[in-house]
């Protein structure tokens, strides 16, 4: 298994209209955080972390970087969580195969608001989490 190293890319402006900016080289099988100017890709094929690292404007985020970039502002989303979107890494399953519903933000956000979950509030989260938020393109496990 490999260690995901995060970087910084520089993107390519929107050519059109309805486009959205794109990442300047290949990045393979990566999990992209779009910033202003520049996208944050991590990546655990070491391959491809090689091939990116040859040119001169792809950064590595240190460990100090990845505590002062908020990946997604606004969102309760950390890099580890972040990290378990990449194809190939056992860490993904943690996630319920990387799916975040809405009950779990939800909790995830009064959690850090310190407001203690009740048993209502665990039952409205399980149902609430049949609303996908984050990975709406994988499968959802049948839950019992």
């Amino acid at each position: 298994m490999n260690a995901v190293r995060w970087m910084e890319i520089p993107v390519q402006p929107a050519s059109g209209k309805n486009e959205s900016p794109t990442v300047k080289y290949g990045i393979g099988n990566s999990v992209v955080v779009y910033g202003i100017d520049s996208a944050y890709v991590g990546c655990a094929d070491e391959v491809t972390i090689a091939e990116l690292l040859r040119h001169p404007d792809v950064r590595p985020l240190n460990a100090d970087d990845l505590r002062r970039i908020d990946p997604l502002p606004g969102l309760p989303l950390t890099w580890e969580s972040l990290e378990a979107q990449i194809p190939g890494q056992s860490s993904q399953h943690h996630l319920r195969g990387g799916v975040i519903g809405l009950g779990d933000l939800i909790s995830s956000i009064t959690r850090r608001a310190r407001i203690p979950e009740c048993g209502a509030c665990t039952r409205r989260r399980k149902g609430l989490n049949r609303i996908t938020v984050w990975g709406w393109w994988r499968a959802r496990p049948a839950e019992a």
